[in-house]
Formats: structure tokens, sequence, C-alpha cells
């Protein structure tokens, strides 16, 4: 009995060493187009498209050449314009994806909603590294005295008072994003099944390392977040401290009770101050001149007797009242406004770790072969429509 259990891992290790080797070529079990297309079928019995071998790098480009020679030129423009629909692909599903904070944000209370959203995608912000501007406003985001800081507000809807219900809608909602989220999978699945990459066209996992490409991302967003971060404190709608943990965040939109207060009560905490913020200087009131001119003088008259704009953090607690303290408020500090831990910084490694994603997908499905017009259009209708459901859902429940 000593003996068998190293034998046995050895033999483990080897088994899994061949796997990880085997797999990535062999998972996709791969045809020349679709296998219900009769052109295809008629171009690949003359080419031996049936043989693995010819997929390989030294003979997949005859295997083209061969196939494109079976072919009508009007099935050839088809398939040119399945491909041009195909690039715009990762284009369209940016514009609807979540920022890269938003997933981030998510996933601290839900991962699984949160992979589903990025699943295929990771939306862009507007401006692009707009953090690295020393000057520019989206660095105070939430909190102009303190860019080190981020006050992230997180809904918690809810769809009746009891919890049983609100518990059993969500489940609900999960496994129906999950579902829409495994449809976008299994579709980018049979795709790649087909189609060929002409610059890597031995590999039959190119375009389904996209979605993998996003769920890397995802891992590394949040795990950056909690080692770069100074301090993480989270509080209900109320202001009040909530004790976390992972597991415990997970469970908060299942079974979140926020605490009633009195109508009069307000217990909305304030958000940390630098330590070395120097106090407010009350600049003098200028004196209004009498000019003569009555017109200017009702304007200087009006803008010194103009009220202040309110303050968010004093009307929060309108907030809280309308929407019964169903959220929580999570703070993020880093150690510093500029240096490597800071979220300048933080924002522009998981920005372009983005872009690079998106310039991957783009030129994979730019390069697919074999994709002809309507297959093309089926498949970027499906992606579409699945990850625009996935966010309205995730963001009404």
């Amino acid at each position: 009995m000593g003996h068998m259990y190293p034998s046995f891992s050895k033999r483990t290790c080897l088994s899994l060493t061949i796997l990880a080797l085997v797999i990535p070529a062999q998972t996709i079990k791969r045809t020349v187009g679709p296998a219900t297309d009769p052109r295809f079928q008629n171009a690949s019995r003359i080419c031996n498209g049936s043989d693995p071998r010819v997929f390989e790098f030294r003979t997949c480009s005859l295997l083209i050449d061969c196939v494109y020679d079976n072919l009508t030129e009007a099935f050839k423009a088809s398939l040119s314009s399945g491909t041009s629909i195909a690039a715009l692909l990762p284009t369209i599903l940016v514009l609807i994806g979540s920022p890269p904070l938003e997933v981030v944000q998510l996933a601290l209370l839900s991962p699984h909603r949160a992979l589903a959203t990025c699943c295929f995608t990771i939306g862009l912000p507007s401006g692009l590294f707009r953090q690295l501007r020393p000057l520019h406003t989206q660095l105070s985001h939430v909190n102009p005295r303190e860019p080190r800081i981020r006050e992230w507000s997180v809904p918690l809807p809810s769809i009746s008072d009891r919890k049983w219900h609100n518990i059993t809608a969500k489940l609900a909602m999960d496994a129906l994003i999950m579902t829409l989220a495994s449809i976008m999978l299994w579709r980018n699945w049979v795709v790649s099944s087909f189609t060929m990459v002409p610059w890597r066209c031995e590999y039959s996992w190119l375009l389904f390392a996209w979605p993998l490409a996003c769920m890397v991302w995802l891992v590394i967003a949040v795990g950056l977040v909690f080692f770069m971060k100074e301090s993480m404190e989270v509080y209900d709608g109320y202001g009040q401290r909530l004790d976390y943990s992972i597991w415990n965040l997970l469970r908060v939109p299942y079974d979140f009770a926020p605490k009633k207060l009195s109508p009069g009560r307000t217990n909305t905490p304030t958000l940390p101050l630098a330590s070395n913020a120097k106090p407010a200087v009350e600049l003098p009131i200028p004196r209004t001149i009498n000019t003569g001119d009555s017109s200017l003088d009702q304007t200087h008259h009006e803008a010194h007797n103009r009220r202040p704009p309110p303050d968010p953090v004093a009307n929060r607690i309108e907030t809280i009242a309308f929407y019964n303290g169903a959220y929580i408020r999570v703070c993020i500090a880093m150690p510093s406004n500029f240096g490597i831990r800071s979220w300048r910084c933080y924002e522009a490694i998981i920005e372009s770790l983005a872009v690079g994603i998106y310039l991957y997908a783009t030129f994979v499905l730019t390069s697919v072969l074999f994709l002809n017009a309507d297959k093309a259009i089926v498949y970027s209708t499906v992606m579409t429509v699945c990850l625009s459901a996935v966010r309205v859902l995730t963001t009404l429940f």
C-alpha cells in the first residue's frame, strides 16, 4: 500500500500534463463550415476535410485553397459579408457592456452575475485613461477632497416585503441570467467548431479564448482591488457599518434587511478626510459697487443672494427614505493618490487589459473563414440580445 500512492501520483500528474497539451487542440471537433450546409459538405468531401491532419499548420493553407476553389463566386461573397458582420460584434458588445469599475462593483456582491455580464466584453468608458490627467474632474468622482477613496452605492432591488419572495425572485433571475450567458458560450462554441483563422489555422480555440480572456480579466480586476486597497468599509443605507466577509457579501443581495430608524434621525457618515487637509479659509464677501446701472446692480445682488447648490451628502436621507434603505455603500481607500497603489493606476491597468481583449476579439473575428452571412447574422443577433437581456435583468433585479 505504501508504494501505491507515489505511483498513483506520478500517473495522475502525467495524465494531467498530457491532457493540458492535447485538450487545446482536440477539444473542439472541427468541420469545414457548418456541417449541415450542403455546399460545405461537397467542398469538404472533395478536399478531405474530415481528416484532422488537414487542419495542421503545414496543410491547413492547402485546405483553404481547395475549399475556396470548389465554392461559387456568389457564395464567396456571402462568406466575405459574414466576416464583415462578425467583425462588428466586439464593437457592438462594448457599447452594451458595463464599464470596468461597474463590473468590479457588481462582482463584490454577485460574482456570478458579474461573470455573466463581462462574459464576452468589458464596456470601455467614454474617455480612456482620463484618470492619468492630474487635474481631470473624473479623479474626484464622488469625493472631491479625497481622490484616493471610491464610494459605491450598490442598490438592492426588492419586489416584495416578504423575504422569501425576494429570495425566490433573485434565484430565478440568477438562473435566467446564467442561462443567457450559457447560450452565448454555446453559440460561440458552435461558431468556433466550423470556422478557421488563417494566421493560426491549426488552433480551434482562438475564438473561444475570447470569453475566457474576459473571465480572467474579472479575476485580475477583483484581485487587484483587494491587493492594492488600504481599507474597505461597508455601510447600509442608513450609515450603519456592516461587518463583512466574502461569504456575508455574497449573501447580502438575498437576505439584506436594513434596520429602521426614526424619521427624524439621520445617521449618515461622512467620508474620511485626508490627515493633512487644511481647514477651509473663509473668503470675504465682495461688496456691491453702485455703478448707477440698475440692471448691473440687480445682477450683483442676485449673484450675492444666490442659494448655494444642495449638498448631496445632506440630501442622502431623502434617497434613503425613497428606497427604504435597500442599498449598501462600499468605501474603498487606496494608499495614495498618484502612486502605484492608487485608483488612477488601478483604472489604467484594468482599462488597458480591456482594450487588449477588445483588440484580440476584433482581430480574430475579422479573420474568420467559412462564416457565411446568414450564420453571422444569427451569431451576432444572439450575442447582442443575450448580453442586453443580462444587463437589463442585472440592473432591475
